[in-house]
């Protein structure tokens, strides 16, 4: 009866009552097996809306402290871990890696987590569940906005601990692996913001007294060692940006984030500007190759935080680099219109510098997948039409966000100051963020066909709500801008060069047909170069994890190796206890042998002595008896007489 009641909760979504039902059936063993047992169904049937009813739940249960803690003590967290390992595999498989339903289904996830954070769970406990969500940040194959939120919601972890709960986790030798992996993915990731929590995670996880030391086992360059070290947690955002600009442009051509200060920025007719912080000296924008997006922080006048924006690769319909008055300014024209504080949009306009040219038109033509066009005179243009591939879901083209309920709003992202060492810890804790926590919310003139997607894809009505939005992304604190990388195929994509003024409109016919021609060949020659430069940067890449295979397979053998001498010796030492045991067992027993012997020789000694003496006595004796005795004697036989 108790499976059929909790089939129609999951059909109907009815979260609430299943909770009810689960108190009722009694938090045992029993009741969890048998939970257990139906998600790990589920979630080979791919039903993942209906294991989101459950995790609910489970969330909702675990809002009790005292049942939260019973959970614990019925190893409820052994066995999230193992349905959030097979989440991770779907994530990476072709036929589940763009399911929606199985994106809210791990944010559930995330925040289970958090209440795990908050549990008085043990310093290995914990250390398990940071080990799985630091894997599934470095897992490339996983929607990039889940990788992002993964190894947020491991730095908002780490932030709910106490100085004592923190140094056991700090020492854990898993994690302490991990950490080189992490360090070596700030360098390749892509994506500024992932950079970030990346860089905030080594923070917290490394005593500022052991940076220089690890630091220099992370990264091969010693300036990009010093660079990280040169961090103060108390300053991180400013002095995480310093450090991360100069890890990105140390990497030249081969950096996978190009960031150029702004001089201003329209949306529309808006003018949007940086957040207002002193210690921000520049309005930096980054445009981020392994995301395929251009992003950005702004002031938010309606709140604390800072906002973002994200220009999407897939949301962009075409844009256009040009000289305009001594600027070089991007505008971008997206495919569907956004709002933002009441003002309906499809144009984003940023002004930077002209010394930047070169550099902004090889960073929009990587991220938004368009071969550089060689710039002509002035006015310089360089545009392209983005057409996204057919096998994109235009779903997943949206700005990948969530709305959250306020019990989230714990989560924090960068702190002005980072606990993670003892000499820092001093920093109060609470610090306000200033550092964008939430998205502006701007939706899209598809929001209506996303909804109803999203009707389709889960049957139970949720308070929480999947936004997908074009551009602009609202999420309370903690959630951040997320972008996608899964999506990142090259797809058809197609350069319309823009007509130009001036003399170039009466040129002539074999005039224009050399310059087509030679436009031609030097695109062509602009693709294979970025081709080839691509290609070099997977090699490299492969080569990177190969190495970094081949260490932790040599770590492996090295343990393996001392724990096998560890057993030998181990072995060894009780043999020899063993033997110096029987040895002193063998003598006691040949003390108390020569006891023994001791004991019977003096005996027989006595016994001899007592009858020498007796012998003596009666020849004595029997020399002193008269004359006739001795006749008498002789004549009763020998034998007598011998005695």
């Amino acid at each position: 009866m108790f499976e059929l009641q909790v089939d129609d909760c999951l059909l109907r979504g009815d979260s609430t009552r299943l909770v009810s039902m689960i108190h009722h059936e009694g938090l045992s063993s029993s009741t969890l097996n048998r939970l257990n047992h139906l998600v790990t169904k589920e979630l080979s049937s791919c039903g993942f809306s209906r294991v989101l009813v459950l995790m609910k739940s489970l969330v909702l249960l675990s809002e009790n402290k005292d049942d939260l803690q019973k959970l614990i003590c019925l190893e409820l967290t052994t066995k999230v871990m193992l349905w959030f390992e097979a989440v991770r595999d779907l994530l990476t498989s072709d036929l589940c890696r763009s399911s929606t339903p199985l994106f809210t289904l791990t944010e559930e996830f995330f925040d289970y987590f958090l209440l795990l954070g908050q549990a008085s769970l043990s310093g290995p406990q914990i250390s398990v569940v940071l080990l799985q969500l630091a894997r599934f940040s470095l897992e490339s194959q996983i929607h990039f906005p889940l990788r992002l939120e993964a190894i947020r919601t491991f730095n908002s972890i780490l932030e709910s601990l106490s100085r004592d709960q923190r140094r056991p986790i700090q020492n854990d030798e898993n994690l302490t692996q991990i950490l080189s992996q992490m360090a070596a993915a700030v360098l390749t990731v892509g994506d500024y913001e992932l950079q970030v929590s990346l860089s905030e995670a080594l923070c917290r996880l490394t005593p500022r007294r052991d940076r220089e030391q690890r630091t220099n086992q992370w990264f091969s360059s010693h300036d990009i060692s010093s660079a990280f070290c040169d961090i103060r947690d108390a300053d991180f955002e400013v002095d995480c940006r310093c450090f991360l600009n100069f890890v990105n442009r140390y990497h030249g051509d081969q950096r996978r984030v190009y960031t150029f200060p702004c001089l201003r920025v329209f949306f529309s007719s808006i003018q949007l500007f940086r957040p207002k912080d002193d210690k921000l000296d520049e309005f930096w924008i980054d445009f981020n190759v392994g995301s395929g997006c251009v992003s950005f922080f702004i002031d938010n006048p309606q709140g604390l935080l800072w906002g973002s924006i994200h220009l999407l690769k897939e949301d962009v319909d075409h844009y256009t680099l040009q000289v305009e008055h001594d600027e070089m300014v991007l505008r971008v024209k997206l495919t569907n219109p956004i709002m933002h504080q009441d003002i309906r949009g499809q144009t984003v306009e940023l002004s930077f510098s002209c010394e930047h040219q070169q550099e902004l038109e090889e960073a929009a033509g990587r991220v938004f997948n368009v071969p550089k066009i060689p710039s002509s005179p002035q006015p310089s243009v360089t545009g392209g039409t983005v057409q996204t591939s057919p096998f994109i879901d235009k779903h997943m083209g949206q700005s990948y966000s969530r709305k959250k309920p306020p019990k989230k709003s714990q989560l924090r992202v960068l702190p002005l100051s980072s606990p993670s060492s003892e000499e820092d810890s001093s920093t109060p804790k609470d610090v306000l963020r200033k550092r964008k926590t939430t998205d502006l919310g701007y939706q899209s003139d598809q929001t209506e066909s996303v909804s109803a997607h999203k009707k389709k894809a889960e049957p139970q009505k949720e308070e929480e709500e999947e936004s997908y939005s074009t551009v602009f992304d609202h999420t309370p604190e903690g959630m951040g801008p997320t972008v996608e990388e899964g999506l990142l195929k090259d797809g058809p994509w197609t350069v319309g060069q823009q007509e130009q003024p001036g003399s170039e409109q009466w040129a002539e016919p074999e005039s224009q047909l050399t310059s087509d021609i030679t436009t031609a060949f030097q695109s062509c020659r602009a693709q294979l170069e970025q081709h080839f430069t691509k290609a070099e940067a997977e090699v490299l890449l492969s080569l990177k994890k190969s190495q970094q295979h081949v260490s932790s397979l040599l770590t492996a053998v090295h343990q393996h190796r001392f724990l096998l001498l560890q057993q030998f010796e181990n072995g060894v030492s009780d043999q020899l206890k063993q033997l110096e045991e029987n040895s002193s067992n063998l003598n006691a027993i040949n003390t108390q042998i020569l006891k023994f012997f001791q004991s019977m020789n003096q005996q027989l000694g006595s016994f001899c002595e007592d009858h020498l003496q007796k012998s003596v006595w009666f020849g004595v004796h029997l020399f002193l008896l008269p004359e006739s005795f001795h006749t008498a004697t002789i004549s009763l036989g020998s034998d007598f007489s011998l005695v």
